[in-house]
C-alpha cells in the first residue's frame, strides 16, 4: 500500500503470541507485502513425528509499507506494537531482509544459534562467498580456526552467530545505511 508516492520500506511489527502466520497471511490479504522468515523443524508427538514450519523470529513480522501505514498497523487484532528508534517506526533495509531469508532456508538449530546483538563487538564486515550461506553479509566476531560470522538486524536488536571455514568468507566494506531523501 503506497500514499501520494511516500517511499515504503520495511519495518518490524511485533504480533500476538503465535499469531504471525495469521497476521501476515490477513495483511497480505489486505495488501501489504509482508515477510515472515521461517524455518521447517521435526515434531515428534506420541502417536506421529511431522514437519512443520516455525518463525525464526517469534512474536516478529515484516511489512513492506510506508511510515504513514506503519504507523496504523498496530491497530489490527493480531498487532501488539511497531518496533520504533528515537519515536518513529524503525526502518530495516533490504539486505537484512535478504540475511534473514538466507538463514531461514539454512537454519538447522546446530551451525546457526540466535543471540542478542548487544553481547557483540563488531569487526570485521564479511561476505560469505561460497557454500549455503553464500551472500550473507556481517560482522566477524571471533576467530578460532575458523571464522564465527555474525549477522546483524541491528533495528531489531538480533543477531545470528554461523560457524563457517575461512575459506568461505571475505572482507567487505560495510555497507551505508541509505539516506531516506
Amino acid at each position: 500500500m503506497n500514499n501520494k508516492g511516500e517511499k515504503t520500506s520495511w519495518f518490524v511489527i511485533y504480533t500476538r503470541f503465535k499469531a504471525e502466520k495469521k497476521l501476515c497471511k490477513q495483511l497480505d490479504d489486505d495488501g501489504y507485502t509482508c515477510f515472515l522468515p521461517l524455518y521447517t523443524t521435526t515434531r515428534r508427538w506420541s502417536d506421529r513425528i511431522k514437519n512443520i514450519s516455525t518463525p525464526l523470529l517469534p512474536g516478529m513480522l515484516f511489512v513492506k509499507t510506508t511510515v504513514s501505514e506503519a504507523h496504523r498497523l498496530p491497530k489490527h487484532p493480531l498487532a501488539r506494537f511497531v518496533l520504533r528508534e528515537h519515536g518513529k517506526p524503525a526502518v530495516v533495509h533490504d539486505y537484512e531482509i535478504k540475511n534473514l531469508d538466507i538463514i531461514a532456508r539454512e537454519f538447522d538449530g546446530c551451525n546457526v544459534r540466535v543471540s542478542q546483538a548487544t553481547h557483540y563487538k563488531p569487526g570485521d564486515y564479511v561476505r560469505v562467498k561460497r557454500g549455503n550461506f553464500k551472500g550473507l553479509e556481517g560482522h566477524l566476531t571471533e576467530i578460532k580456526g575458523r571464522y564465527r560470522l555474525l549477522v546483524q538486524l541491528s533495528k531489531a536488536n538480533v543477531a545470528f552467530s554461523i560457524n563457517l571455514p575461512a575459506s568461505q568468507v571475505e572482507k567487505i566494506a560495510p555497507k551505508k545505511a541509505l539516506q531516506v531523501s
